[in-house]
């Protein structure tokens, strides 16, 4: 009839120290895995070397301008205008009849203007428009 063997197998009773050695072993090598994936994961979130280049500040010399004349420079791929303000545009922009046409002449809303551009000319430097 049956052939099978029918003795009790022997049980081996757990080794807890080991238990938690191969525990933290496994824990250990598990973190060290996902480090190892993880560093080229985010680095690849950082800005390449072009592209932090691409929107570094640009240095302009507007000392050199002479009034009224305009210069363009690019920035981002994109053109940015420096303009050297004559005094006639001074004074056109401190005229009443100027002021009026503005929906903010003081630069009281703080999200339109920075710190530095808070004045009657919005800029750092009354004669510069950026």
């Amino acid at each position: 009839m049956a052939t099978h063997d029918t003795t009790p197998l022997e049980v081996s009773v757990a080794n807890p120290k080991r238990r938690k050695l191969l525990i933290a072993a496994a824990s250990v090598v598990g973190t060290a895995g996902l480090v190892a994936a993880g560093i080229p994961f985010i680095e690849s979130w950082w800005p390449s070397e072009r592209a932090r280049a691409a929107g570094a500040p640009v240095t302009v010399d507007a000392s050199k301008l002479e009034p009224g004349q305009q210069i363009t420079v690019p920035w981002r791929g994109r053109p940015v205008w420096v303009l050297r303000r004559t005094p006639e545009m001074l004074e056109r922009m401190r005229a009443k009849k100027h002021l009026q046409r503005l929906r903010d002449p003081d630069s009281e809303v703080e999200s339109q203007q920075p710190a530095y551009a808070e004045n009657e000319f919005r800029s750092i430097h009354k004669e510069h428009l950026v």
